[in-house]
């Protein structure tokens, strides 16, 4: 994801666990603080979410069963994104993966895997909640504190105007649409042209039908905003 997560707008305001509040409003200049716990929790998120450790990722959660099942979603599309990557440069160099990336219809992007890149969420905590606001996201993670420890709430994942449960329905063919796409890279007689963001988006097409694709590309689109 460019910067991704959402590998897209991928959180929409939901209630908290703990109360159930709204917070659209990016905190002022001067009013946010990094709180450690909360901090701390999103820089395990993030190292998760980058390096590949699928249960240390998925115990950064708390959320119905749905919410979690979107949470492992995500994580399968961003490492199907991150492997097609790897395969498009191995194959035909880094300008095939410059012009992919270039096209206005490119749905491939990249979750950052710098380790500097948590420095640049803002956490705001009030009490027992606190607010993550990612660069490129329109509304902020949720993070509650219980049982001793901080944790996301998976349902900040849930893009809006879908339940989790239909989201992770996409992100699962979106991924595994990704999957298919690399092992055609670099095969004999396939061009790079052949897995150009066209392809993928025909790809990911036929995994959703024609009739559920404008809902199936917003989810995807929502999680590049990370």
């Amino acid at each position: 994801m460019r910067d991704c997560l959402s590998v897209a707008a991928l959180v929409i305001c939901v209630a908290m666990v703990t109360g159930g509040c709204e917070n659209t409003r990016a905190p002022a200049a001067g009013e946010a603080y990094e709180p450690e716990a909360p901090r701390a929790a999103l820089v395990k998120w993030h190292q998760s979410l980058a390096f590949g450790d699928k249960s240390r990722y998925l115990s950064c959660f708390v959320g119905s069963e749905d919410e979690l099942v979107l949470a492992l979603a995500v994580f399968d599309a961003v490492h199907a994104a991150h492997a097609f990557h790897d395969a498009v440069v191995r194959a035909y160099g880094p300008e095939a993966w410059q012009a992919f990336e270039a096209s206005p219809q490119a749905r491939v992007v990249l979750f950052p895997r710098e380790d500097t890149w948590p420095a640049r969420v803002t956490v705001v905590r009030t009490g027992a909640i606190a607010f993550g606001y990612l660069p490129h996201a329109r509304l902020p993670l949720h993070l509650a504190e219980g049982g001793g420890a901080w944790r996301i709430h998976a349902g900040s994942l849930v893009p809006p105007g879908q339940t989790a449960e239909r989201a992770a329905y996409y992100l699962f063919r979106w991924a595994a649409a990704l999957q298919e796409m690399t092992l055609r890279v670099g095969q004999p007689g396939v061009a790079a042209s052949e897995v150009a963001p066209e392809a993928a988006r025909e790809a990911f097409k036929a995994k959703v039908g024609e009739e559920q694709f404008d809902d199936a590309d917003k989810a995807v689109q929502h999680m590049m905003m990370h």
